[in-house]
């Protein structure tokens, strides 16, 4: 049984897990994943520059904002998980990007290798949830891959040298955001980047909210539900029901940027604060 779709939707065609209770489920039902998203990323990123997307997963993101770049700019792609990889890549073939750099690999704060789950494609499943681990028990590890880890600073440095800017940062790792961050403080610091972070764990919040802020940059939670009703397929059926993605929209402060105010009342101020334990 082929567990591989492949359709045309909004932003192009995609191959995509059709056991993927999120993504896969979303691009079936509406023809989308998360359009509020890339509308944000549209709006606050000029078409002009490089993009950098951590856990770049199937593409869904990174085909419309790969097109969205104009001018010789570049995406640099990040996804470690080999199925993920794969129909990555597929999908930036079928839709013709020639401006996608990837690379599969996984990005921390050093260099080390990990290990990262390898799915069962005929299970119904989050093939967008991989979580690395440093070491898994012997008996387990034929359901997991090994992969290597290296910081996003050494990634450029290594792969363009130290004069390629970077304007816009997306990073959605499964809660190795802090981490991240902490191997790509010399391109923030060099180059001040936009900054977009999942950040839907309660307990490392803080320490990544602090973390930003000392490099310089203004928060804003992000919000968007799963669900959009304007969605492309005008199904108005709510699969996700109150689901949300817990996002930060980031800063720095001597970057000139008009925002919009329904984002710029959502300013994080206290680093302790977090949508999930209080009501914004």
């Amino acid at each position: 049984m082929n567990n591989i779709i492949k359709q045309k939707f909004k932003h192009g065609i995609f191959s995509y897990y059709k056991n993927d209770q999120y993504i896969g489920k979303s691009l079936s039902e509406y023809g989308e994943w998360s359009e509020p998203e890339i509308e944000l990323l549209k709006q606050v990123f000029p078409y002009e520059g490089n993009i950098v997307e951590i856990g770049s997963n199937i593409g869904t993101h990174t085909v419309p904002l790969a097109n969205h770049i104009t001018n010789g700019g570049k995406l640099i792609a990040f996804e470690p998980q080999t199925q993920n990889y794969n129909l990555l890549i597929q999908n930036l073939s079928d839709n013709n990007l020639n401006n996608v750099k990837v690379f599969k690999i996984a990005l921390s704060s050093k260099e080390l290798n990990a290990y990262i789950p390898i799915y069962k494609e005929d299970e119904i499943n989050n093939f967008g949830d991989a979580e690395i681990l440093a070491d898994v028990f012997t008996e387990y590890k034929k359901n997991f891959e090994r992969i290597n880890v290296k910081s996003l600073d050494q990634i450029i440095n290594e792969e363009y040298g130290d004069n390629f800017p970077i304007n816009l940062i997306k990073c959605d790792a499964q809660g190795q955001e802090l981490n991240i961050i902490l191997g790509s403080k010399k391109i923030i610091n060099k180059y001040k980047p936009l900054l977009y972070l999942e950040n839907d764990d309660i307990d490392t919040s803080k320490n990544l909210i602090e973390l930003i802020k000392n490099l310089g940059y203004r928060m804003f939670w992000h919000l968007p539900p799963l669900f959009n009703p304007n969605n492309f397929m005008k199904n108005n059926n709510n699969i996700f029901t109150n689901l949300i993605s817990c996002n930060m929209f980031c800063v720095h402060h001597r970057t000139e940027i008009e925002l919009d105010k329904n984002l710029r009342k959502f300013e994080i101020i206290n680093s302790s604060d977090h949508p999930f334990k209080n009501k914004i």
